[in-house]
């Protein structure tokens, strides 16, 4: 029996008894006796047995039916009759937001059932991928299973990945993000800095990085605890700097660093020394 998914399913036996039968039993895989319920509809006549089952889901599909007759001399079984369900695709397993570090493989999978078998394609920011897209396609059919992959991705590749599942019955599609993370990486050097006591001084950073680093200041190895007479500032995104004010040469003077840090990893800038010129007082 072939049909569509939503649509009545009907099996029918005719037979011959004498006396007539005393029971009649229908099963589906191989040994499950059906019982009569909305959805399972079984009526007997003295020549015949029919079976109709309601609006069939694709679960369905694939199940094989028959029916046992049973009288005072004997029993016979019926030959098995198989039901397929034809449906529009289904995801049972839909693909997932992927945060992968750069230059990393990105994988997105799926599971989509269907009959017939769909097709599958992927698009990336509405624009459908090809293996000119440097991405690799791959299908397991007999685990109904669909793969994205990208090889090695870069920030390019942030974007919507979409799975798009189309048959004769209907299409259906799935998106999933992409983000592209990364270490954190230094863009300048620290100039070495020379002030008169009293004035303020300032070291600046440039970084980047995915998720975005954390940043934490030294000075002579020792780190910098912030108080009234240090700040810092976040002047631009992905660039901070450390305001010294009113320097005091033997509090002050030394070697600073900062440390750019996030969950990938974490890089130091070069040491830059502040010296700061005294003033001198004559009496």
């Amino acid at each position: 029996m072939n049909i569509n998914e939503g649509q009545d399913a009907e099996f029918n036996c005719k037979f011959i008894s004498n006396p007539p039968p005393t029971k009649i039993s229908w099963f589906t895989n191989e040994t499950e006796e059906l019982a009569p319920s909305e959805n399972v509809i079984i009526t007997n006549l003295d020549v015949s047995s029919t079976l109709k089952l309601v609006n069939c889901k694709f679960e369905d599909s694939g199940k094989n039916y028959y029916v046992k007759i049973v009288n005072q001399l004997g029993e016979v079984i019926s030959n098995k009759a198989t039901l397929t369900v034809s449906c529009g695709p289904v995801f049972v397993t839909d693909p997932t937001d992927q945060k992968v570090l750069k230059d990393k493989e990105a994988k997105f999978e799926c599971v989509v059932k269907s009959n017939p078998k769909p097709n599958i394609i992927w698009l990336f920011n509405g624009k459908e991928l090809t293996n000119r897209d440097g991405v690799r396609m791959e299908k397991d059919l007999p685990k109904d299973k669909y793969t994205l992959v990208f090889p090695k991705v870069t920030p390019l590749n942030i974007g919507t990945i979409t799975a798009k599942a189309t048959n004769e019955f209907g299409t259906v599609e799935k998106n999933c993000e992409l983000d592209v993370l990364d270490a954190p990486k230094i863009l300048n050097k620290l100039d070495n800095l020379t002030v008169n006591e009293g004035e303020s001084a300032s070291f600046i950073v440039k970084f980047t990085g995915k998720p975005k680093p954390i940043v934490k200041w030294f000075k002579d190895e020792v780190e910098i605890q912030i108080d009234e007479t240090i700040e810092i500032i976040e002047t631009i995104e992905n660039e901070i700097s450390i305001n010294i004010k009113a320097c005091k040469s033997l509090e002050n003077s030394g070697v600073y660093f900062a440390k750019v840090i996030n969950d990938f990893g974490e890089v130091s800038t070069n040491k830059a020394t502040l010296i700061i010129n005294r003033n001198l007082y004559y009496f």
